[in-house]
């Protein structure tokens, strides 16, 4: 029996009531939230297991059924620990199956620190707005590949020593990969800390999943032993002289400035600085690009004590978030915050110093003051610096934002095809 606690039309006190008369007929009882979307919680609910109380009301109702609890059971250790007081029976998990097929066989073995965490995404139930609705997962490029694995891996002939340049997510993943397949891979990290574009989930409670991504990437190069050179931006001819059998160019991208009269000259920010100095803008923050970075971006300002406004040109926010799930909870999360403002259909025409100008739908002008400017307009590769690797070995690939900005998920996926080909 799947039961949701106070869906519409009953009270929770009414639901157990209701429990306690079928208990004689049902052996497990899945305990769920009214709302379907928060049965799949994202990272902006900070709880790992938010629904952990409503199975524990349950079980304590008295009932003899065996007590199932959904929503964001992938820690074995937790798991363990509520069923072992008593708050559950069950951990009713999909999530964690998805980005760990395995799951099973790594916690009998003893090896937790190897499970993959899950960012709660949502693409395993559906991408973009646009997109087929296929499951894909952000953390494991093999999930909606299986059909293909035999024609996409062959076994490699020999031992190659392989040049990453880049120790962000996808040059992370690749270097991993590589070791699994017998290769010798060399990470080049030009900054003094592994992590790349994805560095920034440090400073936002919301994004604690990509921050435990991050930092099991950066245990799992270390664990096993890669070789990582921080500090160290590589050029072509060292590459060539230490007679490297393959190069991987992940160098990232860097944030664009669209082309808006005056903007420049208002010293905009870009997304890795508003999440590192909230501090260093000023009270009301005027965010050019309403897509899921820019509105993270006017969330987190929002809790930092900004009065902050998203302009978005499209006719929603976030319209490149998963449609399935995530994007309400993402609204939910902008429309919890007082001080954030989104306005769509916003085209800006020109920053002046002190007002941004914007056409809205129907061609009409309105200025907004500010005091400070974030821009989240997209990303543009480094494709001219990696491509200059390209004679620095015998094999040259490009991974990552360096090749075309793009996500987790597609970066993860093309670290794990080029390893495959090496």
């Amino acid at each position: 029996l799947q039961f949701s606690i106070e869906a519409p039309g009953y009270t929770q006190q009414e639901g157990l009531a209701f429990l306690k008369q079928a208990d004689p007929y049902i052996d497990i009882v899945q305990v769920r939230t009214s709302d379907v979307n928060e049965n799949h919680p994202i990272s902006y609910n900070l709880k790992k297991n938010p629904f952990l109380d409503l199975a524990e009301m349950v079980k304590k109702s008295g009932i003899h059924a065996k007590v199932a609890s959904v929503g964001g059971y992938q820690d074995p250790l937790l798991s363990d620990q509520a069923i072992s007081v008593g708050k559950m029976d069950l951990a009713a998990m999909a999530r964690a199956w998805i980005s760990n097929p395995e799951y099973a066989n790594l916690v009998t073995a003893g090896r937790e620190d190897d499970i993959v965490p899950c960012l709660r995404c949502n693409k395993c139930h559906g991408r973009g707005k646009n997109d087929i609705l296929a499951s894909i997962c952000s953390v494991n490029p093999e999930i909606g590949l299986e059909h293909h694995m035999k024609e996409m891996i062959s076994l490699p002939d020999h031992q190659k020593k392989v040049a990453i340049i880049g120790g962000g997510p996808a040059g992370m993943c690749c270097a991993l990969n590589l070791q699994k397949r017998g290769h010798t891979p060399v990470i080049f990290e030009s900054s003094d800390s592994l992590g790349g574009a994805i560095k920034h989930a440090e400073y936002a409670d919301f994004k604690w999943t990509l921050k435990e991504y991050k930092d099991f990437l950066i245990y799992q190069v270390h664990k096993n032993g890669i070789e990582v050179r921080l500090n160290t931006k590589a050029d072509p001819q060292s590459i060539q002289q230490e007679g490297f059998d393959a190069v991987v160019t992940a160098l990232g991208a860097h944030p664009v400035l669209p082309k808006i009269p005056g903007l420049l000259e208002a010293h905009p920010y870009f997304y890795d600085m508003v999440f590192k100095e909230p501090s260093s803008l000023g009270h009301h923050v005027i965010i050019i690009g309403g897509g899921e970075v820019g509105v993270e971006m006017g969330i987190y300002l929002s809790r930092m004590g900004h009065e902050t406004t998203v302009l978005e040109m499209r006719d929603m926010l976030a319209a490149d978030a998963a449609m399935v799930h995530y994007w309400k909870m993402v609204r939910n999360a902008w429309q919890n915050e007082d001080n954030f403002h989104g306005i769509t259909n916003a085209a800006v025409t020109e920053v002046k110093d002190h007002a941004v100008c914007y056409l809205d739908a129907q061609q009409q002008m309105h200025e907004l003051p500010y005091d400070s400017i974030a821009v989240a307009a997209g990303m543009a590769s480094y494709l001219k610096e990696a491509l200059a690797f390209q004679q620095a070995a015998p094999q040259f690939f490009l991974i990552g934002d360096c090749l075309k900005p793009q996500t987790i998920q597609q970066a993860v996926r093309m670290a794990y095809g080029i390893a495959a080909q090496i």
